[in-house]
């Protein structure tokens, strides 16, 4: 991996160098236009991009995430009435939940290089925005099924401890929600080269974060309320309650239209 970036930081250097010694070259108020291909931790993107003198890109992104699958072994919580203490309840039973993250995301970015023409670093700043579900959690306990067939009335006492959330499961021992941030997510990131080059391909590296915020679980359209008293532990469980800042890598081939 280091090797790749570093070979990425070379060609990137290569190409300001060649990039300078074209005297015929000049940047002015969206006098030229740029397309880009990405890969990166928000998957797969395509942009356009112009520019505004040497010092300033604006540029507009589209990225797809394909599914990652995060999945945790969260403990069965439930309080049975009295009367039904004499059931074979394994009181340390879990549940595997399966977190399906994926996402569209549209961006626009400017770019400001300090440097102007001398230097194809930047620094970016703008905004992310897309969907707020992210992802769609599922899970079956065969404790709780086998439970409710011949207990019906027991499906309010169980529930999953999914982080700081009691999800409900269903008639057949199911658990399904999903997980959602905010539509709005602001960015800032900085790395080397140019969405417009000189040359008509360039190449360009960044790296950045978004602030997605806290995520919270939902459960048939309806928020969940937090229960202080859990803790849990589970992968799934500390993606939830750690992940506020989304992390961006990004590789892209450049290359400009006019």
């Amino acid at each position: 991996m280091k090797k790749y970036l570093i070979l990425c930081l070379m060609t990137l250097m290569g190409i300001t160098t060649a990039s300078a010694q074209s005297d015929d070259y000049e940047r002015g108020i969206f006098n030229h236009v740029g397309l880009n291909a990405s890969v990166g931790t928000e998957g797969i993107g395509v942009g356009i991009a112009a520019p505004i003198t040497d010092y300033l890109e604006l540029g507009f992104g589209i990225n797809f995430l394909p599914t990652i699958k995060v999945k945790g072994d969260v403990n069965v919580d439930f309080k049975l009435p009295a009367e039904y203490s004499n059931l074979n309840i394994n009181p340390n039973d879990k549940v595997k939940i399966t977190g399906d993250f994926k996402r569209t995301t549209m961006d626009v970015k400017l770019s400001v290089y300090p440097f102007g023409d001398h230097s194809s670093f930047f620094i970016a700043g703008g905004f992310s925005f897309g969907g707020e579900k992210i992802a769609e959690i599922s899970g079956h306990s065969n404790l709780v099924e086998s439970t409710l067939k011949t207990h019906p009335e027991l499906k309010q006492y169980f529930s999953a401890a999914l982080d700081k959330y009691d999800i409900k499961f269903d008639d057949n021992g199911d658990v399904k929600g999903d997980i959602r941030v905010k539509k709005f997510r602001p960015y800032v990131g900085l790395g080397f080269g140019r969405m417009v080059p000189k040359k008509r391909v360039g190449c360009r590296f960044e790296i950045g974060c978004q602030f997605m915020g806290k995520m919270k679980v939902y459960q048939n359209n309806a928020e969940l309320k937090i229960n202080d008293l859990n803790d849990a532990d589970d992968d799934l469980s500390k993606v939830i309650d750690k992940l506020k800042f989304y992390p961006v890598m990004k590789l892209a081939i450049t290359g400009r239209i006019f």
